[in-house]
């Protein structure tokens, strides 16, 4: 069933929903949908609208409520991956498959082995509308209640000013002998994770550094070297496994 992101004020207390923008368009022209089709409603507080659509008008589409509940697909705990930003396409695969995995919000970092190299800001801003673009699509895809936040391209630096608060800061990094991940998940109780994953180049010795001043833990993914755009969906899929989410 079509699914749709509102909000709050979207939804009338007469139990009518407006939706707005490239949805009609995708509603009316790609999906040829009709009165009396059904589609699925969510809103940034987490509730999920079951909806019949009444017409199209006014460029926006109007739906009937026909019932709502607190949704359940949303993870329990919730993880920021930090992505030191990869070439060619590779950024719009990672967001899409993590969203898919439950990824909270992405933070595109510039490090120093980055390839890529934005020409000015008005060049940060249109990859990141296509990125939170992807985002969208990817959340609705999977039945996501909330679309993750895909910030703008930033530094190091600036991308550790972002965290908030965390239970567990986690670095993958291919010098690491000792710790493995599955260590420092297992057994624990944790609300909250943030990690980092490097670009093809792999992590500075200055940024790994900077990492552990914010208090990242390094740790190993196994005998095996991934490839970045591997990396993140290892580790959230571990994430997800050994914390029950």
């Amino acid at each position: 069933m079509a699914r749709f992101f509102v909000e709050p004020d979207q939804i009338s207390h007469d139990g009518f929903i407006t939706i707005t923008g490239s949805d009609v368009k995708h509603m009316r022209d790609v999906l040829r949908m009709a009165r009396g089709d059904t589609f699925v409603a969510c809103d940034s507080t987490g509730t999920e609208y079951s909806c019949e659509l009444e017409a199209f008008l006014d460029g926006n589409a109007i739906g009937h409520v026909l019932a709502r509940r607190a949704g359940e697909t949303e993870p329990l705990v919730p993880v920021t991956l930090l992505q030191g930003i990869p070439k060619g396409d590779k950024m719009e695969l990672i967001i899409q498959k993590n969203i898919e995995l439950g990824v909270n919000r992405i933070i595109p970092v510039m490090m120093e082995r980055s390839v890529v190299r934005f020409k000015d800001d008005k060049d940060k801003d249109k990859k990141t509308e296509r990125w939170n673009r992807i985002a969208m699509e990817a959340a609705k895809q999977c039945g996501r209640l909330k679309v993750p936040q895909v910030l703008r391209p930033m530094s190091l630096k600036e991308a550790l000013r972002q965290l908030e608060p965390v239970d567990l800061k986690i670095v993958p990094y291919e010098n690491e002998q000792e710790l493995r991940l599955k260590a420092v998940l297992q057994g624990s109780r944790i609300a909250s994770v943030s990690f980092l994953i490097g670009p093809e180049g792999g992590i500075a010795e200055a940024e790994l550094a900077l990492l552990k001043e914010a208090d990242f833990t390094s740790v190993s993914l196994g005998k095996r070297i991934l490839r970045t755009e591997t990396a993140g969906f290892a580790v959230m899929s571990a994430i997800r496994y050994e914390l029950g989410d």
